[in-house]
């Protein structure tokens, strides 16, 4: 007769070998998700709506740059706020036609009141929404082999760097500085 304890090992590893098995078939099926919707977007594209989203181009009505509150882990962006969500699932989330239909367009407003707020009068033209949904897709994409932005331990080593420096110039300023009473 089997004990209870070599009955619930036995049902460990079954479930364990189902899972090794599954989780591959639950990333393609996830995979196939996000395809319908996807496009093959351009490099161009994508390079726009990057450049859009870190604000080194402007949008056409001046609204401000996605990087001020939002954030992405890809390489290619150093920072963002945090101000708001974290934009590197939402391709996987919406599409392409949802993250378009998140935006302030002319004609309909953000489901976000912040969003309503800082885009008030200055609407997001079509080509720069299909230019953000391209980049955020290759975000979504590239998600797996980008490394989160943890600039702590450099930061942290810089300041110590820089003041060390600051004390070592201040001690060679002042150390021919008054050495007697000043009475």
């Amino acid at each position: 007769m089997l004990n209870r304890a070599f009955v619930a090992r036995i049902y460990c590893a079954c479930l364990i070998a189902v899972g090794l098995f599954a989780a591959p078939w639950a990333l393609a099926q996830e995979a196939a998700k996000a395809g319908p919707t996807a496009v093959a977007p351009t490099p161009a594209l994508i390079r726009q709506g990057q450049d859009l989203f870190l604000g080194v181009r402007r949008f056409e009505a001046g609204g401000p740059a996605c990087n001020s509150c939002h954030n992405v882990v890809n390489d290619a962006v150093i920072g963002g706020g945090t101000l708001a969500a974290d934009l590197t699932e939402s391709f996987g989330r919406f599409g392409a036609d949802g993250i378009v239909e998140t935006l302030p367009r002319k004609g309909s407003q953000s489901p976000f009141p912040v969003m309503q707020v800082a885009f008030q009068g200055r609407d997001i033209t079509a080509e720069e929404g299909q230019a953000l949904a391209a980049f955020l897709q290759d975000v979504y994409v590239r998600r797996a082999s980008q490394k989160p932005n943890d600039l702590g331990g450099r930061m942290l080593f810089a300041g110590v760097t820089g003041v060390s420096f600051l004390l070592l110039l201040f001690y060679l300023i002042g150390r021919r500085r008054k050495r007697r009473s000043v009475n």
